[in-house]
């Protein structure tokens, strides 16, 4: 997959081990740069990159916050492919950082910055540097299928019964 590095400071991805499926992607911000949030209640908002503890490309991001952090990368995902991006289990893990969506998608025809769109889950603020390895991405191949509308509802097809908790629990 080809990427463009459309800050000079961006780091390419890289795969922590050999064994890795998924390949890091890091930050990419400096002293100066607003990037943009939103609050608790859903206001946008914007938070200045001023430094944190003598590290002049860090700030601060408040609980219940969610941001949009710049790679400074554009991925040129393959037609018929999807990028997907998830946070780095030692990120949500010890420090309460999720993304905000859950699974990122970047699609084969999105051809635009990448972001990390990162939720501040604890009751703490959270101290994000530049450079940091917050995501990863994993390359899949898609299929579009057609869809159409029926006018009946689908029969049951196996033994199951039920929803939520209904294969066990």
């Amino acid at each position: 997959m080809k990427i463009y590095r459309m800050n000079e400071n961006a780091e390419l991805p890289t795969y922590a081990t050999e064994g890795s499926a998924a390949f890091d992607i890091k930050s990419c911000f400096k002293n100066g740069d607003k990037l943009r949030a939103y609050n608790n209640w859903n206001k946008e908002v914007f938070i200045t990159v001023k430094g944190v503890g003598g590290n002049p490309n860090s700030f601060q991001l408040p609980p219940d916050t969610r941001i949009l952090i710049p790679t400074g990368l554009i991925f040129d995902v393959p037609d018929k492919h999807v990028l997907k991006m998830f946070i780095r289990s030692s990120v949500a893990l010890k420090r309460g950082l999720v993304l905000a969506n859950g699974t990122g998608i970047i699609d084969s025809d999105y051809v635009e910055q990448t972001y990390i769109m990162i939720n501040n889950e604890t009751d703490s603020l959270a101290v994000i540097s530049d450079g940091e390895r917050l995501a990863q991405c994993v390359l899949e191949k898609t299929q579009q299928v057609k869809l159409s509308e029926i006018k009946t509802q689908p029969s049951q097809k196996t033994d199951r019964d039920g929803g939520f908790g209904s294969t066990g629990e």
